[in-house]
Parts: structure tokens; C-alpha cells; sequence
């Protein structure tokens, strides 16, 4: 028996550079902030400057995962992910629609699982049943660098495509 092959996905090039303005405040912040502190206070220096740089280091190993964690779709579901920090399984049996078009009133609902961290995303994934997570998701908000490609893979597996 042959497995399907897997498509995949990418989503990093529409949010990852946004993101890297966060780690270039962070390195500017380590450097202002670890010089008024060692002139106030020597001794809370270098431990919160460890901690800043730690922090530093876990947001580009996690910027650097965005690549190496694209979407993946098989013949069962589809796998969403947010780098390494997240991913979330749906299966294809529960996805109703695919929306090109998202309403700001459900991006913003309570049931609303955004995948997209700093950009707008691109498309919405509203489920017949809701995940069995603790805010009961219906829809899923995620960005895909070529949508267009996204649409053609999801139509043919089934799943409706709407502007």
C-alpha cells in the first residue's frame, strides 16, 4: 500500500520578515537596557541581559522553524503550523469552506484560531464541527505564501473554495 504523498505549503515569507523587526528591537533594547541598568544597578545587569539574549535566541530559532514547518496536506487532513510554537490538525472531513475573503468580525470571534502572527492572513478555514480544544475553534485564520496553489490542492481534495 502506497502512501500519498504530502503537499506542502509555505507560509514564511508573508510574516517572517515582520517578525524580524521584533528581534532587531530586541538586540537594540539588550544593548540600552543592559547599559542603563549596569550604570543603576551593576548587580541586575548581566542577569537580565542573559535573559533578554536568551529570549533572543528562542525567537530566531522560532522565526528560523517558519521554513522548515510549511502547511502540509495529505489525504486525510491538513496540518497547520506557526513554526515550531504551534500546529494544529484538521481533519479534511471537517473543513466546510475555505474563505478567500475574511470578515474582520470573525477574525476577531472568540472561535477564531489566528495562525498569523503581526500579518493580516490570507485565508479562513470555517470547520462543520468544531476542534476539541478548550475554545471550541470554528474557524482558523492562516496565511499561505501562494494561496492560488493552496485553492487548486484543497479544491481537488474536495474541500470548497468561496471568495
Amino acid at each position: 500500500m502506497t502512501k500519498a504523498p504530502v503537499a506542502t505549503f509555505a507560509n514564511h515569507r508573508g510574516v517572517v520578515p515582520m517578525l524580524w523587526v521584533f528581534v532587531t528591537l530586541a538586540c537594540m533594547e539588550l544593548l540600552a537596557v543592559h547599559l542603563f541598568v549596569a550604570v543603576k544597578w551593576p548587580a541586575l545587569a548581566w542577569p537580565l541581559s542573559a535573559v533578554t539574549l536568551l529570549s533572543i535566541v528562542w525567537l530566531v530559532r522560532w522565526l528560523l522553524s517558519w521554513k522548515r514547518r510549511p502547511h502540509e496536506l495529505d489525504a486525510s487532513r491538513l496540518r497547520l503550523h506557526m513554526g515550531s510554537l504551534l500546529h494544529v490538525d484538521v481533519p479534511l472531513e471537517a473543513i466546510g469552506c475555505i474563505r478567500a475573503g475574511i470578515r474582520a468580525d470573525l477574525l476577531k470571534a472568540r472561535t477564531t484560531r489566528n495562525l498569523v502572527p503581526i500579518a493580516y492572513p490570507n485565508r479562513l478555514i470555517e470547520l462543520r464541527t468544531p476542534l476539541p480544544d478548550r475554545r471550541a475553534t470554528r474557524h482558523i485564520a492562516i496565511r499561505i505564501d501562494d494561496p492560488a496553489a493552496f485553492d487548486a490542492r484543497m479544491a481537488a481534495a474536495g474541500v470548497v473554495i468561496t471568495a
